[in-house]
């Protein structure tokens, strides 16, 4: 398999048109065609076919597609690598990240990394768990900030970043601002902003079941949307659950905590990346300006 052979085959793949390619790779239409059809000739099989919806990848296809975006991601991080050795403070870090860290503590880190490497380009995305850990795998991600994953696969690496607290949150002046019991909570609307697979191992669920209660019966469901969330919270009686952290920082929006007695679950939030990947020294310039500013402002892990 040559260089040309991947990044053809990645870029038909995403734009799931052999035109598209073309224009991405600054080649002609046949051009990506034949170089696509080479590595299939290598691999002794066909990766894709056209259909009415454009480029649809075949069984071999679908399998070799994680595995060439891997390949191409570690041949940029290697050359980005040596360039930056070399003094030439360029190249790309790709970060995900959820809200409790992208509006807490990963705005100080980015300005600390820009004072010392201002023309790196900076990746930055708001992830799920899942979806954080399927793109670190496929190289779309050089580390994903977020929080620590229990059950973690062996060809994946979490290095703990700092620990805190969930909180009960709701509007200011909302008629349930003085309740001090979780029990006294649950005929409230409640925000969820996990997907309903993963709402069984939320920190909501925990919560509640950790009292002997049950889950509050009027869920309204948000996943991966934290303005969503912000918007209702803030300007309607929907309750939620942040960390004390983020919590202080949407104070400004008319949110406050409530005091709740009921002990509270804590949050552990990590570093996590591929265990076979050397990390550029740019890369490892952004994880040293984040646990930084972690152990500043949060007194690292507690």
């Amino acid at each position: 398999m040559k260089l040309q052979q991947l990044q053809a085959f990645v870029a038909a793949a995403h734009h799931r048109s052999l035109r598209g390619a073309a224009r991405e790779l600054g080649v002609t239409q046949p051009a990506v065609t034949h170089t696509i059809r080479e590595l299939e000739s290598a691999l002794n099989t066909e990766l894709m076919v056209r259909s009415v919806r454009g480029i649809e990848l075949t069984a071999c296809g679908l399998a070799l597609l994680p595995r060439a975006e891997q390949l191409l991601g570690d041949m940029r991080r290697t050359i980005e690598a040596v360039d930056q050795v070399k003094g030439e403070l360029a190249g790309k870090v790709s970060v995900g990240t959820m809200p409790s860290l992208a509006l807490t503590m990963l705005p100080h880190a980015v300005s600390r990394f820009r004072e010392k490497m201002p023309l790196v380009n900076l990746h930055l995305e708001e992830v799920t768990v899942p979806d954080a850990l399927a793109r670190l795998r496929n190289g779309a991600l050089d580390l994903a900030a977020t929080h620590h994953v229990q059950a973690l696969d062996a060809d994946l690496v979490q290095v703990p970043l700092y620990s805190t607290q969930f909180v009960v949150t709701m509007r200011a002046g909302h008629p349930l601002a003085n309740v001090t019991r979780l029990s006294e909570l649950l005929d409230a609307e409640w925000i969820v902003t996990v997907g309903a697979d993963h709402f069984p191992h939320s920190v909501m669920m925990a919560m509640f079941s950790a009292h002997g209660l049950p889950v509050p019966k009027r869920l309204l469901r948000a996943p991966s949307s934290f303005a969503v969330t912000l918007g209702l919270v803030s300007q309607t009686d929907v309750i939620s659950c942040f960390t004390r952290p983020l919590a202080q920082m949407v104070a400004p929006l008319g949110i406050r905590v409530a005091q709740i007695e009921d002990a509270l679950p804590n949050y552990d939030l990590s570093i996590i990346s591929r265990r076979d990947l050397l990390p550029t020294p740019a890369v490892q310039l952004f994880v040293e300006c984040l646990r930084q500013v972690t152990r500043e402002r949060m007194g690292g892990v507690q």
